[in-house]
């Protein structure tokens, strides 16, 4: 994996750190999430997310939220220039660690129909399309469709 070259950290995402990933977001084609929102996530929301670091600089980052006994996955983004080098796995695996330890039953996920290279990615890490969402994605040349893809663990 190209990846192990350099020094490799993962942080959990904190009141202290959400300017990372706003950071981050500006850099990648990941839909933002404001600064509030992401507050709102931490203190109020069941959210969790963790920020991958290549050296010191942020590379990559996950955010989820606990809804009953399941993880839904909001967003998972790797900076384009390092992408395909396996940082969206490693994070991926580090929040199915928080999963299976926090015996969680499944993690879920929308994705938009026409994202072929995230369709190609989740199925790698194990999900499976539970539902097409039609109509669910807004945007600028009208309404696209979406899929739930789901991976049990219990």
């Amino acid at each position: 994996m190209v990846c192990k070259k350099e020094k490799i950290n993962i942080s959990r995402l904190n009141l202290t750190n959400v300017s990372h990933i706003l950071k981050l977001q500006e850099s990648s084609d990941e839909n933002s999430w404001g600064k509030e929102s992401l507050i709102h996530l931490l203190k109020d929301g069941s959210g969790s997310g963790l920020i991958l670091y290549k050296g010191a600089l942020g590379v990559g980052y996950i955010i989820a939220r606990t809804i009953q006994n399941d993880l839904e996955i909001l967003s998972l983004a790797v900076l384009p220039e390092h992408q395909r080098m396996g940082l969206g796995s490693i994070l991926f695996k580090e929040m199915e660690k928080c999963i299976i330890s926090g015996n969680r039953a499944k993690i879920f996920l929308e994705v938009n129909n026409n994202n072929r290279k995230a369709k190609i990615f989740y199925k790698s890490m194990g999900l499976c399309q539970i539902k097409v969402l039609e109509k669910y994605y807004s945007t600028d040349e009208g309404k696209e469709d979406g899929l739930l893809l789901s991976k049990v663990y219990i």
